[in-house]
């Protein structure tokens, strides 16, 4: 018996499709492998919804806080500790968060 591949929803017509929904499982699969290496090298990233900031990562070996702001500018603040992290990232308003808890209350540069 021979498959014909010419006519639409075709075992031909339908590999491009395979191999697109492959590709992407694929990028997916390497981007949460990433971010589980990441994880376990003590290191964290998360994009931030906020009107201030847009990135927090944070780095568990020398609990260091790196936040990004919206103009750009990234200030790391030190001695932070990963439940401040978490605060931020899950806040309601990372921006009330971050003037509460992390604006005043460690060093930066």
């Amino acid at each position: 018996m021979m498959c014909r591949g010419t006519r639409e929803g075709g075992v031909m017509a339908s590999i491009p499709r395979l191999a697109s929904a492959m590709a992407r499982l694929a990028v997916s699969r390497a981007g949460r492998i990433a971010e589980a290496f990441e994880e376990a090298q003590g290191e964290y990233s998360q994009a931030i919804n906020s009107s201030a900031m847009t990135q927090a990562a944070y780095h568990d070996q020398d609990q260091t806080l790196d936040i990004t702001f919206i103009r750009g500018r990234t200030y790391t603040y030190y001695g932070v500790p990963f439940s401040i992290y978490q605060g931020l990232i899950n806040a309601p308003s990372a921006g009330r968060f971050f003037n509460a808890n992390i604006r005043d209350h460690y060093r930066f540069s």
